[in-house]
C-alpha cells in the first residue's frame, strides 16, 4: 500500500461523510489531480479490492478499505495528540506534520505511542481514535449545516484539513466553544453564530465540516 493509495482511500472516506454519491470529479478535485489521473488510480484500487463502485453511490470503500482507513486515522490522530501534548505544536501546525509521519512510522511505533499517551479516545479536532483492529466510529456526527432552527450548541468536532484549520484559527474557533445560532439564511446559504458576544457569519460549506451537540 503506497502513501498515494492511502490518501485516496482517506479521500473517499471523507467525501462519503458529506455526500450521498462520490464521483470521479469530486475525488480529482479533493486530491488536486486531473480527472484522468484520478481514474487511473481508482482502477487500481478497484482491482485490488480496496474500493467498489455502484450506480447509486459511486465509489465506496470495501470492508478491507474501511479497515485500512480506520488504521490510517488511528495513526494520524495519535500522532496529532503526541505532537500537541508532547511537542507543543499548534492545531494549525499539527495536521501537515501528522500527514507526513503517518506514512512513515511503523505499526510497532504507533502501538507504543498509544500506550505512552494512555489510550486517548479523541484527537485534538474531536475525532475518535479507533483502537488497533477496531473500526472507525465517530461519536459526533451532527454537522452544523443540518441545524434548521436557532439555538445553543457546543462545537465538538471539525474536519481535519488545512484550509479549515486555518479558517478556525483566523476566527478563533476551538473545540468546546459554545455557539448560539441566531439566524439561518437558506437562500444565501449562511448561518449567523454568536460566541462570547461576537457575531460570525459562516457559509454552509464551512458549516458542513463542523460538528456540534446541543447544550
Amino acid at each position: 500500500m503506497t502513501p498515494n493509495k492511502e490518501d485516496y482511500l482517506k479521500c473517499i472516506h471523507e467525501l462519503g461523510q458529506a455526500s450521498d454519491k462520490i464521483t470521479n470529479k469530486q475525488i480529482a478535485e479533493n486530491m488536486a489531480v486531473s480527472a484522468p489521473a484520478a481514474s487511473e488510480m481508482l482502477k487500481k484500487l478497484l482491482l485490488e479490492n480496496w474500493i467498489e463502485k455502484s450506480k447509486e453511490s459511486g465509489y465506496l470503500l470495501t470492508g478491507a478499505g474501511q479497515d485500512q482507513v480506520a488504521q490510517l486515522y488511528r495513526k494520524h490522530r495519535l500522532l496529532e495528540v503526541f505532537l500537541i501534548n508532547q511537542l507543543s505544536y499548534s492545531p494549525e501546525q499539527v495536521h501537515q506534520e501528522a500527514e507526513i509521519l503517518e506514512h512513515t512510522v511503523s505499526d510497532l511505533f504507533i502501538d507504543r505511542l498509544e500506550i505512552l499517551l494512555n489510550f486517548p479516545k479523541h484527537c485534538p479536532h474531536g475525532g475518535n481514535i479507533p483502537q488497533k483492529g477496531q473500526p472507525l466510529v465517530e461519536d459526533y456526527q451532527i454537522t452544523l449545516d443540518t441545524i434548521d432552527r436557532p439555538g445553543r450548541y457546543r462545537l465538538v468536532r471539525f474536519q481535519d484539513n488545512e484550509p479549515l484549520l486555518n479558517y478556525m484559527s483566523e476566527h478563533q474557533l476551538a473545540i468546546g466553544d459554545r455557539l448560539a445560532i441566531t439566524a439561518i439564511d437558506d437562500f444565501a446559504g449562511t448561518l449567523t453564530l454568536e460566541r462570547d458576544g461576537v457575531s460570525l457569519q459562516i457559509t454552509t460549506s464551512v458549516a458542513r465540516q463542523l460538528f456540534v451537540e446541543a447544550c
